[in-house]
């Protein structure tokens, strides 16, 4: 359980969350992602349309596919195949709001609040990046990441946590492509069980 919430949030972090507002300055996109997950190779790909005001994950991780969208402020991971569904708190104070940051639009506060650095200029998967480090809670500790940004979408993530460090990484970045509406909503005829997320308190 442990293990699924600190994939969850490394997720939450790469899908920086749906808002009402312009996040990326790309319309529409899919990334696809690897980690390695102590010895498993974890596939990630990440699907956005309306400049991130719509998003997506499809997770695969030992022959199971997992798919995150958020609904009502809620992360909901929904096995497909199975037709079941399991939401969490939305990526909001219990855990830092670092995923809610919006790289094309930092303000002062923003950075205050999350320690914000900008250090330098790196490529990822052929993308020159924008390459930043802040802080977030995950399982009520505060952490390190950096952050390597393009136009808006982190192509890479680097954490340091009790499993050691993990970095999640873009093999392959699309841009302008058609996403089918399908992939940001939650199908009908399931429902959504809670999971209890009181572990995740704590600060820094």
């Amino acid at each position: 359980m442990k293990k699924l919430i600190i994939i969850a949030g490394l997720m939450a972090l790469c899908l920086g969350a749906a808002a009402q507002e312009k996040i990326y300055s790309v319309k529409s996109g899919i990334v696809t992602m690897e980690m390695d997950m102590m010895g498993q190779k974890v596939v990630q790909q990440m699907y956005f349309d309306d400049y991130g005001t719509k998003q997506a994950t499809v997770m695969e991780m030992m022959g199971q596919k997992m798919r995150s969208i958020e609904v009502d402020g809620k992360n909901v991971m929904i096995d497909d195949a199975a037709k079941t569904a399991m939401s969490m708190p939305g990526m909001g104070p219990q855990m830092g709001s670092n995923s809610k940051i919006n790289f094309l639009n930092l303000d002062e506060k923003t950075i205050k609040k999350n320690k914000i650095k900008e250090v330098g200029q790196e490529e990822v998967t052929g993308k020159m990046c924008t390459k930043y480090t802040y802080r977030m809670l995950m399982m009520g500790q505060g952490v390190n990441v950096n952050a390597w940004v393009y136009k808006g979408i982190t192509l890479k993530t680097s954490v340091k946590t009790d499993f050691g460090e993990m970095v999640m990484e873009a093999t392959k970045v699309e841009e302008d492509v058609q996403v089918d509406p399908a992939m940001f909503v939650l199908p009908e005829g399931i429902e959504v069980q809670e999971m209890n997320m009181g572990m995740m308190g704590g600060g820094f």
